[in-house]
């Protein structure tokens, strides 16, 4: 019992940073897992099957794919006021289209085939879009058509029941009396196909009493109701009609659901631009999602966020709109932080686009679907961009404060002036030695900047002063290195 304690009391004197990071695995037992977020197979809009996927992800080291297949995508416009049986349709294939037990099983299917790259089954959701325009004037747009949330880790039947634009599951309303309407042309038309209506004719000198059937007028009316009957199946509402701005409340219900299910919802792309125009005959049809940073702060209860993709983005720079999310949860005004995922965003191989790019490495338990959402809901992750097939990697980041030790996603409690170190170590993969700059960034401000050449580690010290605080960093060399923050909190 002596010489235990007397092993416990020197392994608590080590400062050396090897320690430390013994000490954070050890605790954590935590295993780093590169996985790629946000990507689609031949299941909706991917170039490639889920094997080919798995098999292409072995190969680059990736251990795991968070797949998003597209739920429904489908965009359509009917004309007041019987828009079902007018309306015109332009849909891609999709889960719901293929079924979400067949979707969910062939994932199975993949992840007994190749175990070594685990597939975490999930789906890109089209809360809600909206047309301006009128086809009478001959300009529409359709807006919003790429403002998506990724939603994981829901059992079938809740994937079914998600609240989306074109999911009809609302049951009967106003809209369904008035797509049915159309089908009580049946009752006149059965009535002109079965009764005869008596007339004269002429017949050479004789007039004669004959007995005819309205075929055409018959027909016509039970094809009417025929079709707006098959076109208005299966007769509910759509929770979110696509033809008025319903601002971000559709958004916030997908959210809301996804939250009391226990499953985890991402924002996909905020700061992604789409918008293009094309002709239909002379109708000009245009379509515009601008970038929509800010409306991460008019919703809440989301898990994550796109922060590092393949485009420009603004919103993690320090003091930003990121920081100002993280600041709102420290100091209490916001029930969940908003963590930043690497988003890939893979098809296949067009517009220079490749797998492996964009990762978002995790930290672990174990390889597996619970692990990885479990990470992915309390921040045990960071996000990474290659560069030119170079990488970087975060071999430690923590904050210790007193006896209390934390890495990212973590909340460590301390007392006033008690001493802070945040260690910070940075290795590079792939490339020559080329110069980094870590920044690290406290309560949105940087306080420390360091340039070196990796394999790059330093410790910031500093003194808690009592207010709720957050460390983040971000990493510039080789590509990006953007990691989730440490919170530290007043001991209570």
């Amino acid at each position: 019992m002596r010489r235990a304690a007397r092993f416990v009391v020197l392994l608590a004197g080590l400062t050396g940073a090897a320690a430390l990071t013994w000490l954070a695995d050890a605790a954590e037992g935590l295993e780093r897992l590169p996985a790629v977020l946000h990507l689609h197979s031949d299941l909706s809009t991917g170039d490639f099957s889920l094997e080919q996927l798995a098999a292409m992800a072995e190969k680059q080291g990736i251990g795991a794919l968070l797949l998003t297949e597209n739920y429904l995508l489908r965009v359509e416009y009917g004309l007041p006021p019987f828009r079902a049986l007018t309306r015109l349709v332009r849909e891609e294939r999709s889960v719901r289209d293929l079924g979400i037990d067949r979707y969910l099983a062939r994932v199975a299917e993949a992840n007994h085939a190749n175990p070594r790259v685990l597939i975490v089954p999930g789906v890109e959701v089209l809360p809600h879009y909206y047309w301006t325009g009128s086809p009478l004037a001959l300009d529409m747009a359709v807006h919003e058509t790429q403002k998506n949330l990724l939603v994981f880790g829901l059992p079938a039947s809740a994937f079914r029941a998600l609240p989306a634009a074109g999911n009809k599951i609302a049951g009967l309303g106003w809209s369904s009396v008035l797509d049915l309407l159309p089908g009580a042309l049946l009752v006149p038309g059965v009535y002109l196909l079965v009764r005869k209506r008596r007339g004269l004719q002429r017949v050479g000198r004789v007039v004669v009493v004959v007995s005819r059937r309205r075929w055409l007028a018959g027909s016509v009316l039970c094809a009417i109701a025929v079709l707006a009957l098959a076109r208005a199946w299966p007769f509910a509402v759509d929770p979110y009609p696509p033809y008025r701005d319903l601002g971000l409340a559709p958004h916030q219900d997908l959210i809301d659901y996804v939250d009391r299910l226990g499953g985890v919802s991402v924002w996909s792309f905020p700061e992604a631009r789409d918008a293009g125009e094309r002709w239909l005959g002379p109708i000009k049809v245009s379509w515009y999602t601008p970038p929509y940073p800010d409306d991460l702060m008019r919703t809440a209860r989301y898990t994550a966020f796109g922060a590092v993709y393949e485009d420009t983005t603004r919103i993690d720079r320090p003091g930003g709109s990121w920081d100002r999310l993280l600041g709102q949860f420290a100091a209490g005004d916001r029930s969940r932080p908003a963590w930043a995922v690497g988003e890939s965003g893979f098809h296949g191989f067009t517009a220079g686009k490749t797998l492996g790019k964009v990762r978002t490495v995790f930290l672990v338990e174990e390889r597996s679907e619970r692990a990885v959402l479990d990470a992915l809901k309390r921040g045990r992750f960071y996000a990474v961009e290659q560069e030119a097939g170079a990488e970087l990697a975060l071999t430690e980041f923590s904050v210790r404060a007193g006896g209390t030790f934390g890495v990212a996603g973590d909340l460590v409690r301390a007392s006033e002036a008690t001493p802070i170190d945040v260690t910070v170590a940075v290795e590079a993969t792939g490339a020559q030695a080329r110069e980094v700059r870590v920044t690290l960034v406290r309560n949105g401000a940087v306080v420390r900047a360091w340039t070196g050449t990796p394999p790059f580690r330093a410790v910031h010290r500093d003194t808690f002063d009592g207010s709720p605080t957050f460390y983040r960093l971000d990493v510039r060399g080789p590509g990006r290195l953007l990691s989730n923050p440490i919170f530290v909190k007043r001991l209570t």
